[in-house]
């Protein structure tokens, strides 16, 4: 197959695709950004100007060269070796309908690249000579070609080259832009204002139609035929009553879309999209930080390119958008969305609280002035339209539905509502709240607290992350496992020993009962009280789920720290009923118009399914507004395949259908792309050298291969490209070409036959010497074998015993080196570490940890008038309490030195641990120790008991505890002292 025609076959794939473009119903809010700079391969950051080519391939010139752009990789134009220097200040890029490509430069005339991707200068030494700044394709095979004082056309093919520019008006100013009319005369918007130039005749238009003078930039004619003239004075609007003034911004280039819609691009920065007579800004709130906007295009696909200043910039209207700080949030880290029954949507961030409506973003003043606004964890509706708010240091406040009534959520009665560090609000059937924080769970109805629970009551851990109401009860979400408060008040706990994941952050349930669980572990599904696991061994791409959306067509929508995947229920069901080997699951991140893949969870609600069908999830940066209908309108099956490149031992070849590698060749790289500029990164290839390996190879994202030293033959390479996720491999564009290897002088059939012959020879000789040598040593080692046998038994037996020895010993050290030879329990280095992994697991946590001291009382005495051995058998005695009561809690104690001993409580406040101290010094208080005189020595103790505070270190919680050991002793000893 010949180049042309494949460049044929290519243009057509192209053309035969869907023709999408800009959503015109979308507000430019909707629209995506994406930005690339130097940095991501640009040959310079002002970029002047931009074409796409027959293949599809988007090409941008710049002050620093020329490059093609496959929308992953900015590969640089090799045009150097044509000029004989380094190709630079290229200022215009003209796509020609043969498939050749124009590069007007400032130094060196025209480039021309040929369908076949050889570089040429155009025209003679005259053409080479001129600084161009612009090229236009004429109706009639013609080229114009403006400099900076002159205008010229080109006759192609014969390329003969004449000055349009030779009349005054043209001379001494550049050609910005031309509009090629239907009677054949030419529109020359220029420096000096607007010419018309028709049969060699040029003649001030705008100053006969009354344009005012100025410098015209750009001119079209919209979709009613008006013509429109845009510049250093605004643009203009050439109607029956003579030109009238559309925007007094200068602007620097127009365009207008397949839809009709006019682009300008302001001189102050932005663009401004005009509709029906609407004006809309796309600037530097969506991501165009730059001014100059030296060149705009629109691409086959409808994407909007914009060369500018300071880099290239695309404009699409993809699937997903964002609302950030930028576009009026309070704050870029969203934690919680709620829509309200308005069809207003409430956004929580570390900042306070926004509302959002179409008419722009509110914020909500939380707390009076002067207090700042505090950070909201949860959301949920109020009964009167309004919302309530959970918040990190401040509980539960409501808002009215307007956004400016706050209220603290009223409590009275005998039960407080739990600390602040509110992460999920729940509105019951039965009209209560049910208030989910770092301390566990209660429900609140009327102004009161009916219920309280914890750890102590069956909740796998006291942090609260989810909740979930359905007919069989509520489902209760905490970072250690999953719980269900029937509707019978009983509770019914999944830890770790059931529940194969460890934390829980959302819950969705079927219509049949179906349980959909996001984990840590990835989607679980609770059905007949069975767990299945869907994570990335079955084709999830990351194990975490933040949360679970079902979008009612068919698929779920799961939020992750890496994006927002799309699972089809049929592909879970395909993949039970094993249909399938792996789940095809979509991804959308920030190749897609988030500005952030980190979704937000372990608050609530981190997403929201709107009544508009649109789902909104929290980022790390602002909310992420996915439409999942827009998402499957954006799939594509087929996407043009090219060949970009094909190198053998590092030199481009030129295309062809087949190439030929010699003997000497040993390494072939094949690079490739498909050209989808709106979403590139969802692309993913395989590839095959058939006569080498007949199995597709998965590449992904990969884009280029490489074989090195291949055997000699015939072999075809096929390569194919889909969207992911590939749901059919036969529905996809592929791109081949043939090779052969030659074979070197050694593959022929004679000198194989006697270099086969050869080795057999030498092989029999060798054979018949090996066999002989192996006999002699053979009897020679049988001897010293049996010899050796018995010498090796009797060691192996000795080394044995010797093991045995010595793992005993070890195990003896060990615990000799852990715990105290009187008493049997941890020695203080023992106690001390475990007492510093206790408060290192509380604070991640946030869970309670109590830590007592305990000291027997007037224990000297007891040695002084007992004797040691009375006094070594009490504090035995004492540790033998102590270690059944940390057996019967939970706890851990430890001998920390002469009479004095720690026991480390965790998950217990003050208030349960003070009954439980008293407890162990009654206990002790009970100790009967015989004398040697027949009297019973009985003893007391003295406990100081501290709680662990937020960021408190261990050395500071001995401290307290050991200030309220002393504070016992000096109040007489025999009791538990807790303050103070």
């Amino acid at each position: 197959m010949t180049k042309r025609l494949r460049g044929a076959l290519a243009l057509l794939l192209v053309l035969a695709a869907p023709a999408w473009a800009l959503d015109p119903r979308r507000g430019v809010d909707e629209y995506t950004v994406t930005g690339w700079t130097m940095d991501d391969g640009l040959p310079h950051n002002l970029v002047n100007a931009l074409a796409q080519d027959g293949e599809g391939f988007l090409w941008i010139g710049t002050w620093e060269g020329a490059a093609r752009f496959n929308g992953r990789r900015f590969r640089a134009a090799d045009a150097g070796a044509a000029l004989q220097a380094p190709l630079a200040g290229v200022r215009s890029v003209l796509a020609r309908a043969d498939g050749s490509l124009l590069l007007g430069t400032a130094q060196f005339g025209i480039l021309q690249r040929s369908p076949a991707g050889q570089w040429s200068r155009l025209g003679g030494p005259e053409l080479s000579r001129l600084p161009v700044s612009r090229l236009w394709a004429g109706p009639d095979q013609s080229l114009w070609i403006a400099t900076e004082d002159s205008l010229y056309r080109m006759q192609l093919p014969d390329g003969s080259l004449r000055e349009a520019g030779a009349d005054p008006l043209l001379r001494h100013g550049e050609t910005h832009a031309l509009w090629f009319e239907d009677d054949g005369s030419v529109l020359v918007g220029r420096g000096g204002g607007l010419l018309r130039l028709h049969q060699d005749r040029v003649e001030d238009y705008g100053l006969a139609s009354g344009l005012p003078r100025m410098v015209v930039r750009g001119l079209l004619r919209d979709a009613g035929g008006s013509l429109w003239a845009g510049g250093s004075g605004g643009v203009w609007r050439l109607g029956p009553r003579g030109w009238r003034q559309g925007l007094a911004e200068p602007v620097e280039n127009m365009l207008r879309d397949r839809d009709g819609n006019l682009w300008l691009a302001r001189s102050a920065g932005g663009l401004w999209r005009y509709r029906d007579g609407r004006m809309e800004a796309l600037d530097e709130r969506h991501g165009l930080v730059a001014r100059g906007w030296t060149a705009l295009m629109e691409d086959r696909d409808g994407l909007l390119w914009v060369g500018s200043s300071a880099g290239l910039f695309r404009i699409a209207d993809g699937p997903v958008y964002s609302i950030d700080r930028a576009r009026g949030l309070g704050d870029d880290y969203v934690r919680a969305v709620l829509q309200g029954e308005a069809g207003e949507v409430w956004i929580g961030h570390a900042a306070g609280l926004d509302r959002w409506t179409p008419a722009g973003v509110q914020p909500v003043a939380l707390l009076p002035p002067g207090q700042g606004n505090p950070s909201v964890m949860a959301l949920a509706p109020a009964a009167d339209g309004g919302v309530l708010v959970g918040t990190f240091a401040h509980g539960v406040l409501q808002v009215d539905a307007a956004g400016r009534r706050v209220a603290p959520l009223p409590v009275r009665g005998p039960l407080p509502l739990p600390p602040a560090h509110v992460r999920v609000l729940l509105r019951s059937g039965d009209g209560s709240l049910w208030i989910g924080t770092g301390n566990g769970l209660a429900q609140w109805k009327d102004g009161q607290v009916l219920l309280r629970l914890g750890i102590e009551d069956g909740l796998p851990s006291s942090t609260i992350r989810a909740l979930y109401e359905t007919p069989q009860g509520l489902w209760i979400g905490t970072t250690a496992g999953i719980a269900q408060r029937r509707a019978d008040g009983s509770l019914r706990s999944w830890g770790p020993h059931e529940y194969p994941a460890t934390g829980s952050f959302d819950f969705l349930a079927d219509p049949d009962g179906t349980l959909w669980i996001a984990s840590d572990a990835g989607l679980l599904r609770l059905r007949g009280g069975r767990f299945r696991q869907y994570g990335r061994a079955e084709g999830l791409p990351r194990d975490t789920v933040m949360r679970i959306l079902d979008d009612g067509a068919g698929s779920l929508w799961l939020s992750s720290n890496h994006g927002v995947f799309r699972v089809e229920r049929a592909d879970l069901e395909a993949l039970d009923e094993g249909r399938l080997a792996s789940l095809p699951v979509e991804v959308f991140d920030r190749g897609d118009g988030m500005l952030s893949s980190q979704c937000n969870g372990g608050s609530a609600p981190a997403g929201w399914a709107m009544t508009d069908g649109r789902l909104w999830f929290p980022t790390a940066r602002g909310v992420a507004v996915l439409d999942p209908q827009l998402a499957r309108g954006h799939r594509r099956s087929v996407a043009p395949l090219v060949f970009e490149s094909v190198l053998v031992d590092g030199v481009a070849q030129a295309p062809a259908a087949g190439y030929r590698m010699d003997t000497s060749a040993r390494r072939l790289v094949v690079r490739y792309a498909g050209l989808d500029l709106r979403s590139p990164g969802r692309q993913v290839y395989r590839y095959r050298l058939a006569g080498f390996d007949e199995d597709w190879q998965e590449a992904g994202g990969q884009t280029e291969v490489a074989y090195t030293s291949l055997p000699p033959g015939r072999f075809r390479f096929e390569v194919q490209v889909a969207r992911s996720p590939v749901e059919d491999w036969s529905r996809v564009s592929s791109a081949a070409f043939d090779l052969e290897v030659a074979a070197p002088f050694w593959y022929r059939s004679w000198v194989i036959a006697l270099c086969a012959l050869g080795l057999a020879g030498l092989a029999w000789l060798g054979y018949r010497l090996a066999l002989a040598r192996q006999r002699r040593q053979q009897r020679q080692l049988q001897a010293v074998v049996e010899a050796r046998t018995h010498e090796l038994r009797a060691k192996n037996a000795a080394l044995e015993q010797a093991g045995r020895e010595r793992d005993t010993l070890v195990a003896q050290l060990a615990w000799q080196a852990a715990h105290d030879a009187l008493t049997g329990l941890p020695n203080r280095r023992a106690g001390d570490g475990q007492l510093e992994q206790a408060v290192a697991v509380a604070l991640a946590a946030g869970e309670p940890l109590a830590v007592a001291l305990l000291d027997v009382d007037h224990f000297k005495q007891i040695n002084d008038r007992h004797g040691h051995a009375i006094g070594d058998q009490v504090l035995q005695a004492v540790a033998a309490v102590l270690a059944g009561l940390a057996a019967e809690r939970g706890c851990f104690a430890a001998r920390h030195g002469g009479e004095e001993f720690l026991l480390c409580m965790p998950q217990l406040e003050l208030a349960r641990a003070v009954p439980l101290l008293e407890q162990l010094r009654q206990r002790v208080a009970a100790i009967g120790v015989p004398g040697a005189d027949g009297e019973v020595v009985r003893c007391t103790c003295s406990i100081g008991v501290a709680v662990l505070e937020p960021g408190q270190a261990v050395h500071g919680l001995l401290a307290r505890a050991d200030a309220r050991l002393l504070r016992a002793k000096q109040d007489g000893r025999d009791r538990v002292v807790a303050s103070g």
